[in-house]
C-alpha cells in the first residue's frame, strides 16, 4: 500500500499557494490572466509582458502550481522576456482532473495560442521551460508544435516505465504493480507520449537539458537517457546537488545566466 499512495501523489493536488491570490506579494509585475483550453477548461495563469519581443511559457511539475516557478519567472522577466506561467488542469486554480494526458497537452497548446496573440510578443520568438512533469508534457507538445522555438527541460522524467522501476521495485518485481495501479487512468504509460521517444522530433530546434547529480526524484540515468535521445542542437548541464529543483540555490547565478543565454541566443 505504501507504493500505491506514493505513486498516487503524482495525480493528486496539494493546496494551492497563497501567492496565487496575492501575486503582488512576489514583488513582480504579474498580471493574473486566464484562457480557455482546447478541451474547454478554464486555465489560470500569470503573465509578465515582454520588453524584448520574445516570450517563454513556464510549466511547473506535480503537487504544485505556477508559484513554484517564481525563480524562473523572475530570472526570465528581468532579462526582458515575456513570461506566461500557468497551472496544469486540476492544479492551482485551473479546472480539470490531474491525468497528465490530452487535457494537459491541450492546456499547453492553448497557452501557446494565447501568447501568440499578444501584441508585445513576436509569435516566432516563443520558447518553453518545463520542470519535472512540466518538462515531460512540454516535450510531448513541442515535438508536434513548431511554434515553440527553443525548449529547456529541468529534471524531466524520460519515461514512466523507467520512473516506476527505479522508485518502486526495491521490494521486488511485485512491488511495482501497486504503483502502476495507482496511476491507472492517467496517460503516463502511453508509449506514444513518452518524452524519451518524442524528444528527437524537436530537432532542429535547440534543447537545453538540466539535471542534478544526485536528484532524488529524477536520477541522473534518466536525464542522460533523455539527452541521448535528443538530436542536435542540444546541451546538457548537470548541477551538483541532491534536491529535485531549487536550481538557483544549488547553482547560484550560473543558473540564471544559462537560462538567459539559452533563450536569448535561440529566440532572436
Amino acid at each position: 500500500m505504501r507504493n500505491y499512495h506514493w505513486a498516487r501523489s503524482e495525480i493528486e493536488a496539494d493546496p494551492p499557494s497563497p501567492l496565487l491570490k496575492h501575486p503582488e506579494a512576489t514583488g513582480l509585475n504579474l498580471q493574473t490572466v486566464s484562457f480557455v483550453s482546447r478541451s474547454g477548461l478554464h486555465i489560470a495563469a500569470w503573465y509578465v509582458p515582454s520588453t524584448n519581443r520574445a516570450a517563454v511559457i513556464v510549466a511547473h511539475g506535480t503537487n504544485s502550481d505556477r508559484a513554484s516557478m517564481l525563480d524562473e519567472i523572475r530570472l526570465l522577466s528581468a532579462a526582458g522576456f515575456g513570461v506566461l506561467a500557468f497551472d496544469w488542469p486540476g492544479l492551482g486554480e485551473s479546472e480539470g482532473r490531474i491525468l497528465w494526458g490530452s487535457d494537459a497537452r491541450d492546456a499547453l497548446s492553448s497557452a501557446i495560442d494565447w501568447l501568440s496573440l499578444k501584441t508585445d510578443v513576436d509569435r516566432n520568438r516563443i520558447g518553453g521551460l518545463g520542470f519535472s512533469m512540466g518538462g515531460f508534457m512540454l516535450t510531448q507538445v513541442a515535438a508536434r508544435d513548431l511554434r515553440l522555438r527553443a525548449i529547456a527541460l529541468d529534471s524531466a522524467p524520460s519515461d514512466f516505465d523507467t520512473f516506476i522501476s527505479l522508485h518502486y521495485s526495491r521490494w521486488g518485481p511485485l512491488s511495482v504493480w501497486p504503483a502502476r495501479w495507482a496511476l491507472r487512468g492517467s496517460d503516463l504509460f502511453t508509449a506514444d507520449h513518452s518524452a524519451v521517444r518524442l524528444i528527437g522530433e524537436i530537432a532542429p530546434r535547440p534543447i537545453l537539458i538540466i539535471g542534478q547529480s544526485d536528484d532524488s526524484e529524477i536520477p541522473l540515468v534518466m536525464t542522460r537517457r533523455l539527452f541521448d535521445s535528443a538530436r542536435e542542437p542540444k546541451t546538457l548541464w548537470i548541477i551538483e546537488g541532491r534536491e529535485h529543483g531549487r536550481y538557483q540555490e544549488a547553482a547560484g547565478a550560473e543558473y540564471g545566466r544559462r537560462l538567459r543565454d539559452f533563450f536569448t541566443d535561440n529566440l532572436r
